[in-house]
């Protein structure tokens, strides 16, 4: 079965200093996969997402969604993305803020009714989105995301805010999406546990630095949880560095 690649970058390097921004990262997404992006705070995670997203500029061999350049524009209407903290017009209701994103797309009300109903979100669609708590705005900025059905899907730390419930909720229905449209994603997180048993690829990144980029069936036959083959990448290149 012939698996297609969602995303392909190679040797994407933004620099800001010696040990600030991106280097030289390389990775495939292909169909299906769920791509653990891990490192502490500062490592370089966002730095690389917005240069994927093209909101930094960057320099790279390749980055291309379905073997298109995002250089043609095009190709990010197949992107979904959440970056950073969550931003929406609080006066509008969640209902009337997704109405007015749909009209960027071919989206019908019933679509962004089911929106709502996916993310859990059904009976606060009405409500002011002032008065959504941190929780509610990452579902709502989910809903944002992939309300155009995208085959590649750019999650920088989408549980922040959110308690046991709603991550697992999330998950969950990041699942439904990979089940019903095959699509690709790739996750960021500083919290290990979040997605151990969700992603089947991990790449470990720290001061912009690849320290692995492989499976993770691989990470399990080594013997350590993902928290301690994660540590032992940082304390090999902390000792290699000093």
């Amino acid at each position: 079965m012939i698996v297609m690649t969602i995303l392909s970058v190679k040797h994407l390097t933004k620099s800001y200093s010696d040990t600030s921004g991106i280097f030289d990262l390389s990775f495939d997404i292909e169909e299906n996969d769920i791509t653990l992006l891990l490192g502490p705070n500062g490592a370089g995670k966002t730095t690389a997402f917005n240069s994927i997203l093209g909101l930094t500029q960057s320099n790279y061999e390749t980055i291309a969604v379905n073997d298109t350049s995002i250089q043609d524009k095009a190709v990010f209407h197949e992107i979904g993305a959440m970056i950073s903290k969550p931003s929406f017009y609080d006066y509008l209701t969640g209902y009337e803020h997704l109405s007015l994103l749909s009209s960027c797309y071919d989206i019908t009300k019933d679509q962004v009714n089911h929106m709502f109903n996916l993310v859990g979100l059904e009976k606060a669609k009405d409500n002011k989105i002032s008065t959504y708590s941190s929780g509610m705005k990452q579902k709502l900025d989910l809903a944002r995301a992939i309300i155009h059905g995208p085959k590649l899907l750019i999650l920088d730390e989408p549980f922040n805010g959110m308690d046991i419930e709603a991550k697992v909720e999330m998950k969950k229905i990041l699942k439904e999406i990979q089940n019903k449209h095959h699509t690709g994603m790739i996750i960021s997180s500083h919290m290990v546990g979040d997605l151990e048993s969700f992603a089947n690829k991990v790449i470990i990144i720290y001061e912009g630095r690849t320290l692995y980029n492989g499976s993770m069936s691989e990470i399990n036959d080594s013997g350590l949880t993902v928290e301690e083959f994660y540590l032992e990448k940082l304390a090999i290149y902390k000792k290699k560095v000093a």
